[in-house]
C-alpha cells in the first residue's frame, strides 16, 4: 500500500509493482506478459461506483479512485430519494460508498448491490454512533481514527476492512481533533482505494471488533444540556468536547425559564437584543429572550 502521507495514484507505481500484486510468485520472461496481466487486474477492477455523499471532498475522493481504475463510471447521491430513483440495473452493477453521509441506507437497496457497500465512519472500531469525537474527549480516549466498514442492515456494525488510528494530543479542543480525523480520513481513502477499486466481491475483512457502547443523536442532545450550577472543571471538560456552533444541537443551558447557548466572542458578534450570560468565564447568549 502506498504511503498515507501521499496522494495514491496509477502513476505511482511501477510494472512490476502490479505484477506482484497479482502473481508474485511467477517469474515473466516478457513485457508481453507483465502487460497482459496488468489488462487482467483492470478487467477485475470494478466497473461502476456510487458515493453517498454531501462533503466537498468527494470530487478528490472521484480523482483518486479513477486514477487507479480509468474507465470507473461513477454516480454522486446525496440522499434517501436519490438512492431509491437509481435504477435496479445500475444497483446490479455497482459498489457504494458512504462518505461522510448521515443516510442510512436501506436493506432493499444493500442487497441489490453486486458488490457491496462500504462506509467510511469518523471514528474508530471503539466508538460506533453518533458524536464519538466528543464523547472521545469527554471520556478521555487515549487514541482516536477512523473506520471502514462493510455496510449491513444496522448501523456501525458491518465487518471492518480498514482502521487508521492516531493518538490524541492531550487537552485539545474539539475542532482540533475534527481537524486529525479529516487527516485520518485522508490517508484511510488513500490507502484503502486499491482495495476498494480491485476487489470484485467482498473486502478482506479486519480482526477488529465494534465498541460495546454506541450514543445516538439523542444522547448528543441530551448531553448538550447543562446544568446553570455546573461547576467550573466540568464546564471546561464540556466546551473542549462539545463547545461548537455547526453541530446537531449546541451547548447550553437553562436559567429561569430562558435558554442560554454557548457563544464564544471570537468570530461572533454581539447581535442586538440577545442577552449575554458569563458561565465561569465562558461567554454563552440568550437568542431569543422573552419580551419583559
Amino acid at each position: 500500500m502506498p504511503d498515507g502521507n501521499s496522494p495514491m495514484s496509477a502513476a505511482g507505481y511501477s510494472q512490476s509493482h502490479w505484477v506482484c500484486a497479482l502473481s508474485p510468485s511467477e517469474k515473466f520472461e516478457s513485457s508481453a506478459d507483465i502487460n497482459s496481466l496488468i489488462k487482467a487486474w483492470h478487467l477485475r477492477m470494478i466497473k461502476h461506483l456510487i458515493i453517498l455523499s454531501t462533503d466537498q471532498l468527494v470530487t478528490d475522493v472521484k480523482r483518486l479512485y479513477r486514477s487507479l481504475n480509468p474507465g470507473l463510471c461513477t454516480m454522486t447521491v446525496s440522499n434517501m430519494r436519490e438512492l431509491y430513483a437509481i435504477p435496479r440495473d445500475v444497483l446490479d452493477q455497482s459498489r457504494l460508498i458512504s462518505f461522510l453521509s448521515a443516510v442510512i441506507v436501506p436493506s432493499e437497496i444493500l442487497n441489490h448491490l453486486e458488490y457491496g457497500a462500504y462506509n467510511f465512519h469518523p471514528a474508530p472500531p471503539a466508538r460506533p454512533g453518533w458524536g464519538a469525537a466528543s464523547f472521545a474527549l469527554l471520556q478521555k480516549d487515549d487514541y482516536f481514527g477512523t473506520t471502514l466498514h462493510r455496510m449491513i442492515e444496522y448501523v456501525d456494525a458491518g465487518p471492518i476492512v480498514g482502521v487508521d488510528t492516531f493518538l490524541i494530543p492531550k487537552g485539545i479542543p474539539i475542532y482540533q481533533l475534527r481537524e486529525l480525523v479529516g487527516q485520518s480520513l485522508s490517508r484511510l481513502v488513500t490507502n484503502s482505494a486499491q482495495d476498494v477499486m480491485g476487489h470484485e466481491k467482498d473486502l478482506p475483512v479486519l480482526p477488529f471488533a465494534w465498541g460495546s457502547k454506541r450514543y445516538s443523536k439523542q444522547d448528543y442532545v441530551d448531553m448538550t444540556l447543562i446544568d446553570s450550577d455546573i461547576d467550573k472543571t466540568r464546564l471546561e471538560s464540556m466546551v473542549k468536547a462539545f463547545g461548537e456552533a455547526d453541530n446537531v444541537a449546541q451547548l447550553r443551558f437553562l436559567k429561569d425559564k430562558e435558554i442560554y447557548f454557548y457563544a464564544p466572542e471570537k468570530g461572533q458578534c454581539r447581535d442586538a437584543g440577545h442577552i449575554e450570560y458569563f458561565l465561569h468565564g465562558h461567554r454563552f447568549v440568550n437568542r431569543f429572550p422573552a419580551k419583559r
